[in-house]
């Protein structure tokens, strides 16, 4: 990239900025740098400039240096910081026509996180808070050497996910909160004529009673915990763990807050990245409509963003299905085509040529739905069925001939793919899992709960989870979940042994509530399961 064009992208971001604005998007300010490819591979594998040195940052880099050296070419790469003013990284080896892609396209992405409540609650300075907890870890390196650091280091990558930024009580405040709901209140004594019933009508006496009884359930409250189940995985073990020393709780509260940052972004992926491409794609036309854009400068465009929006048959893209979702939200909007009256037409001419000419309407319903949606009310709102169906978002099977391999669809519908989409965006794919108890039987074990709705937990990385949580916690773990669709528990001691019991209290079913639900202490029935071979949870593939 040449001083010329560099002057031209200057007049080109305030145009964007400009064409932003007068759309009604509300953007913080943006900062951007212009560095080499493999610059660019270095922030995409670390997921933020200055974190941390972990094993996992490079193998990632060299993953996606080599897919993009051999498989995405033409494909452009943007990396953008949810802070204020915001940081967004263009690759020096884009053209023009790439670079203004990635630079409307993180338009989009910085008023998302602007506009949408779920990153009201996200640290701005996380750049600053990486960069120096890097220098404190880089002593802890040499202090306890690097295996020690590495394993605490796994261990909060493993559960960083697991911490809502929204879940910010500390345990003694849920305690408080708990004792206020519970407490018993002072009343006066009753001076009815069925005062003969009570055992006594002195008020001291009954003042008192209710002074010792709150005390006493003061006393419980305290010693008991977790008070509440925890959803918060790491910040309860970093309060409570006896094994853990003041370095490994650095390392597990940084980590933890670095999942609390990218929280809100896993559970608006679809939305995000299809609003950013909705808006990259609306304002880039403006540009060549005031003909900012010459004719090459928009054949790359349009190009590199086929690449952007493109369908694959074993993979869902978040930036060509939200975005499809977004433009039918505005224009069924503009149209009118929605509510009672256009719900209940059974003429399928006339709702298809439904026009109430509501300009305007389609993006004050963007707008609003932006603002509270995440990506499981999104789908479970505004993936219809004739969206499903105009995507090809159908299932296929790979079948094999002697000397061709096929991919054939099956006999879903497109209601029942719609179901499915929409199921497996319960918690964003992240397991709602619970600490219920520490001490399990009054056996000094931790019981956790997984919020079983419909989709089992894969095996292979439960396991792996577990082993991480009892080497922080420093005692045995059991938790409570659902294999091949059978209530168990699974145990893991300290010195990996692993069991796992079939419960004989049958599971929630989620769909029709009926069923028992799962006792504190449930009764255990021995079975011998091969852990290997059991069901590894695995959506099927779509298009």
């Amino acid at each position: 990239m040449n001083d010329q064009d560099l002057k031209r992208l200057i007049k080109i971001e305030e145009k964007l900025y400009e064409y932003a604005h007068d759309f009604g998007l509300d953007f913080h300010d943006i900062e951007w740098d212009i560095i080499p490819d493999q610059k660019m591979f270095e922030i995409m594998a670390y997921r933020i400039p200055g974190n941390i040195s972990n094993w996992k940052y490079g193998r990632d880099y060299e993953k996606i240096r080599t897919m993009n050296e051999n498989v995405y070419d033409g494909l452009p790469l943007e990396v953008v910081i949810n802070s204020d003013p915001a940081r967004a990284y263009l690759m020096k080896s884009n053209t023009i026509g790439q670079q203004v892609l990635v630079m409307a396209h993180v338009i989009g992405h910085v008023a998302f996180f602007t506009m949408n409540k779920y990153f009201e609650e996200t640290r701005k300075d996380m750049i600053q808070l990486l960069d120096h907890a890097n220098q404190r870890f880089q002593h802890y390196e040499q202090n306890f050497g690097i295996d020690e650091l590495e394993l605490i280091v796994d261990a909060g990558h493993a559960l960083q996910l697991h911490s809502s930024p929204f879940d910010n009580d500390s345990e003694e405040i849920r305690k408080q909160r708990v004792f206020k709901m519970r407490k018993r209140q002072d009343h006066k004594i009753n001076k009815s004529q069925f005062r003969d019933l009570l055992d006594t009508d002195d008020e001291d006496v009954v003042t008192m009673d209710i002074n010792l009884y709150n005390q006493k359930l003061l006393r419980r409250i305290k010693q008991q915990t977790p008070i509440e189940p925890a959803g918060d995985l790491l910040r309860y073990v970093i309060d409570n763990s006896t094994k853990l020393e003041d370095w490994q709780k650095d390392v597990l509260e940084i980590l933890r807050q670095e999942g609390r940052y990218f929280w809100p972004q896993i559970q608006t992926k679809y939305m995000n990245e299809g609003f950013a491409t909705y808006w990259h794609e609306k304002l880039v036309h403006k540009l060549w409509e005031d003909k900012l854009l010459n004719n090459d400068d928009m054949a790359q465009f349009n190009y590199s963003n086929s690449l952007v929006k493109a369908m694959h048959s074993k993979s869902m893209n978040p930036y060509a299905i939200g975005c499809k979702m977004w433009t039918d939200i505005v224009d069924r909007w503009d149209k009118g085509q929605h509510g009672r009256e256009y719900d209940n037409t059974t003429d399928s001419k006339e709702k298809e040529n439904w026009n109430t000419k509501e300009t305007g309407a389609g993006h004050k319903k963007m707008f609003e739905v932006l603002r509270s949606y995440t990506d499981w009310f999104f789908m479970q709102d505004f993936l219809t069925v004739e969206l499903v169906h105009d995507m090809n978002m159908y299932v296929f099977v790979v079948k094999e001939g002697h000397d061709s391999i096929d991919l054939v669809r099956t006999k879903h519908d497109a209601a029942q793919i719609r179901d499915l989409i929409v199921n497996s965006f319960a918690h964003s794919q992240i397991p709602s899992i619970e600490i219920h108890s520490i001490n399990y039987a009054d056996s000094g074990v931790m019981y956790l709960k997984h919020n079983y709705s419909g989709a089992e937990l894969q095996m292979k990385y439960c396991t792996e989870t577990m082993k991480h949580l009892v080497d922080i916690w420093g005692r045995p773990v059991i938790l409570d979940t659902v294999v091949q669709k059978k209530p168990v528990l699974i145990r893991l001691d300290t010195v990996g042994k692993l069991e796992v019991h079939e419960l004989a209290v049958p599971p929630v079913d989620p769909l029709s509530g009926s069923g028992s639900s799962f006792s504190m202490v449930p009764d255990m029935t021995p079975v011998t399961l091969d852990i290997s071979s059991l069901w590894k949870m695995k959506f099927p593939t779509l298009r």
